[in-house]
């Protein structure tokens, strides 16, 4: 296929890199580093093996374990979004000499990125992951009913005596932690830091101005976009996916910090309407998109097919 066709330059819509991505990202830095000190008790617990437990509500225990999950969420939407594919054909071109035009310090963050490359979880081994920890028919619906039970606090505050409303949103907090905590453990635990640091590595490159025009992009999001349109993925589709992370691993960090408090918190305090609002977001987004697991990402084949542009 002709690189011409692949990446237009000039074709993409300029759109500003979400900050509050970065942010999100930074947090969920933060939320690995302190996981990784408990790999030790998470590696002996993956030594036990697979062992079928019954979905039941999350104890304090079980607290600490979810707290992977929310950084795991967002790694999951961002690989939906081919976020680390695109980085991963953008480093392998660079080594390979594709690349020609001089690109200043950012050279060295792809040279490290493309080293660190057998390091890594693969494609296959993420996406494999992913499927095990958010099984799209269970991870889903449970997710869907926090997020109604959260948002539509929205619109009707909670009385003291509410005791109705209560009652919905503990039953759907225990149904969705309980379900995800038993996948929280063993190799969830030790991969989040991997793919997180990844991410943050391929994010702080991807982004750079003198690559962008090299690839007659305009931005990040249209720079995922071009190499996802060969995979059948349109802009819309990736920003969707990017909005589903972000929103969603606010309503997941929630959730594991609120189970010892029984999931209490205050809907008019600012950081209960931001869990409202991103629970609102998240249920939106996810009712857009037809409330459907998310699709293949796209042959090896279809990945290998995108070339190089003509230089800007």
């Amino acid at each position: 296929m002709p690189a011409s066709r692949i990446f237009p330059p000039g074709a993409c819509t300029v759109h500003r890199i979400d900050p509050t991505l970065l942010r999100t990202l930074a947090l969920a830095m933060e939320a690995v580093q302190r996981i990784s000190a408990r790999r030790a008790w998470a590696g002996a617990l993956a030594a036990l093996g697979d062992i079928d437990l019954p979905d039941t509500a999350p104890t304090h225990e079980d607290a600490q374990h979810l707290e992977v999950i929310a950084p795991l969420y967002l790694a999951s939407e961002l690989e939906q979004a081919g976020l680390l594919r695109t980085a991963e054909l953008i480093a392998g071109l660079f080594a390979s000499g594709a690349i020609t035009q001089p690109l200043g310090p950012t050279a060295q963050l792809i040279n490290d990125f493309w080293r660190a490359r057998r390091e890594r979880l693969s494609e296959a081994e993420r996406q494999q992951l992913f499927a095990q920890v958010f099984e799209p028919q269970g991870f889903y619906p449970l997710m869907h009913a926090l997020c109604v039970a959260l948002s539509d606090l929205l619109d009707s505050p909670p009385r003291a005596g509410d005791i109705h409303a209560q009652v919905v949103l503990h039953e759907a907090a225990d149904a969705l932690g309980g379900w995800l905590a038993p996948r929280a453990v063993g190799m969830a635990a030790f991969a989040a830091q991997d793919i997180v640091q990844a991410l943050s590595q391929a994010t702080h490159f991807l982004r750079d101005r003198l690559l962008l025009t090299a690839f007659g992009a305009q931005d990040l999001w249209g720079l995922l976009g071009t190499v996802g349109n060969t995979q059948g993925l349109g802009a819309g589709v990736i920003r969707q996916r990017v909005d589903l992370g972000r929103q969603g691993s606010t309503v997941l960090a929630w959730l594991a910090g609120a189970v010892p408090t029984g999931y209490a918190f205050d809907p008019a305090s600012p950081q209960g309407q931001q869990l409202m609002a991103a629970a609102y977001a998240w249920r939106t987004g996810w009712e857009r998109i037809g409330g459907t697991p998310p699709a293949g990402t796209g042959s090896p084949q279809a990945i290998a097919d995108v070339g190089l542009p003509a230089a800007a």
